[in-house]
């Protein structure tokens, strides 16, 4: 990896290993922005090169993270544009109105989305908490003005000076408020038909074609955007996934009475996922039932609970259905059709913390099954406990699930629109024509063009399977 990719300084670069020498440990969590950024690369804030950013959390692991800082106010400017914009009579006039709302988001941003160390970023989120109520919701410091507030020192978190960041605020409070007002005008125009934009800005860039062609004459398994892929899984680590970088005391457990149960109930909709499961429902994972996932919210102070829905697969074991689907590249785990079960929105937020434990996941990288026999510790009232270490490496490893569930997806998505378009032209066309039309879009390499008929037939068969499948999930039920 050193020798085939210099520009990258993942988990494996010599420089990488000179720091975890330097502190003396051996357990890293270094992220996709650090892996991607050049060896010598400094922070465009406090100034600082690598090794004087990366430094240990409370639990001894070397932090190397970098993060995107961006301009809150774009996404301000965006609400704002896209707010009671009419509903367009075709495609192309969405295409052109949204286009337009695009082109002016930017006129409200006062910098560039910059790439800087975790410690600025999280620097400028402590001065705008020290500033809740002063300052706009939706402000964001830029670099220069971060470095004006911010006392740095190497390998530790940068203290600020509240004064500094006040004075920049009534500096710039002026300017913030003629953007929003500008973008308020702007979208009037916009929702009035006005600056409109026809065709799409995108043009695929010459170096991805050419890469592509490299790789496809080289029989390679990737795309250029799987190969990317595959890098940034081989760059980062994750061992820091559930620890913090400042060390939090055990909350306190709440415990609440029925009324609270009531109570929470009494908020959720008739068509809220609480009802689809029958009354004696148990969390498919941590195995509580309806008022023991009760949770107090440390910030609210409200009684909350939730109940989801996860996918359960089904290998796909038809012969024929694995030759269609695969030709001559058949073999490995493959899955026909999934199924739901329900769980509690603790075990929910358990696989949605895991997709952020710094590997590249889907978000069905761990079964409930799996997730369930890494539980450590079960309680009323509060979040599951269970091994996150454990946690992140199954994940990490579980390539072929993935990968698995990825191809369903796409196949399930394949038969699905070749089934509801086909539905959708006859009542325009002849039936006839819409047969040459989608036999048009079925190319897979391993056909010859006798076996074309064949396959879009066994296609649209299984997209009326997949339908019936959605009709029959759907919640709440039709009827």
């Amino acid at each position: 990896m050193e020798a085939l990719f210099p520009s990258v300084d993942g988990r494996w670069s010599a420089q990488t290993r000179e720091i975890l020498a330097a502190f003396g440990v051996e357990k890293l969590d270094l992220n996709a922005n650090w892996a991607s950024a050049p060896r010598d690369w400094s922070c465009p804030v406090c100034q600082r090169y690598k090794p004087q950013i990366a430094r240990l959390s409370p639990a001894g692991v070397l932090i190397c993270h970098l993060e995107r800082h961006h301009d809150h106010l774009g996404d301000e400017g965006m609400r704002r544009l896209w707010k009671g914009l009419p509903v367009q009579p075709d495609a192309a006039s969405a295409r052109a109105q949204s286009s337009a709302a695009a082109a002016c988001q930017g006129l409200t941003e006062r910098f560039f989305t910059t790439l800087v160390c975790k410690d600025c970023n999280a620097a400028e989120g402590k001065a705008k908490a020290a500033l809740r109520g002063v300052i706009h919701p939706e402000f964001s410091f830029s670099p220069s003005e971060i470095r004006r507030f911010i006392v740095v020192t190497a390998n530790r978190p940068h203290e600020i000076v509240e004064a500094v960041a006040r004075t920049i605020w009534t500096e710039v409070a002026e300017d913030v408020a003629d953007r929003l007002a500008f973008v308020s005008v702007l979208a009037k125009r916009i929702a009035e038909g006005r600056h409109r934009r026809e065709g799409s800005p995108y043009e695929r860039p010459l170096t991805l074609a050419v890469l592509s062609d490299v790789l496809l004459g080289q029989r390679s398994a990737y795309s250029p955007e799987g190969l990317l892929a595959e890098l940034a899984a081989r760059s980062i680590q994750s061992d820091g996934f559930g620890t913090s970088l400042n060390a939090r005391p055990r909350a306190r457990v709440a415990y609440p009475a029925q009324a609270d149960l009531h109570a929470v109930v009494a908020t959720k909709k008739a068509h809220d996922l609480w009802h689809a499961p029958p009354e004696d429902w148990r969390c498919d994972v941590c195995d509580r039932n309806r008022f023991e996932i009760l949770r107090q919210s440390s910030k609210s102070g409200l009684w909350t609970a939730n109940i989801h829905r996860r996918r359960i697969f089904t290998a796909e074991t038809r012969p024929e259905a694995l030759q269609w689907r695969y030709g001559w590249y058949g073999g490995g785990l493959s899955f026909g059709s999934h199924w739901f079960v329900h769980v509690c929105q603790d075990c929910r937020l358990a696989l949605t913390d895991i997709r952020r434990s710094g590997q590249d996941l889907i978000d069905d990288c761990l079964s409930p099954s799996a997730l369930k026999g890494l539980l450590t510790e079960v309680q009323p009232h509060m979040r599951p406990g269970y091994d996150r270490d454990a946690a992140a490496r199954l994940a990490a490893d579980n390539i072929e699930y993935a990968a698995a569930v990825t191809d369903y997806d796409t196949h399930r998505q394949r038969c699905l629109n070749l089934f509801f378009n086909r539905r959708a032209w006859l009542r325009v066309t002849t039936a006839a024509e819409v047969r040459d039309r989608q036999l048009g879009e079925i190319w897979d390499e391993h056909l010859t063009e006798q076996e074309r008929p064949h396959m879009l037939d066994w296609l649209l068969a299984e997209g009326e399977v997949y339908a019936a499948a959605n009709l029959r999930d759907r919640w709440p039920p039709e009827g």
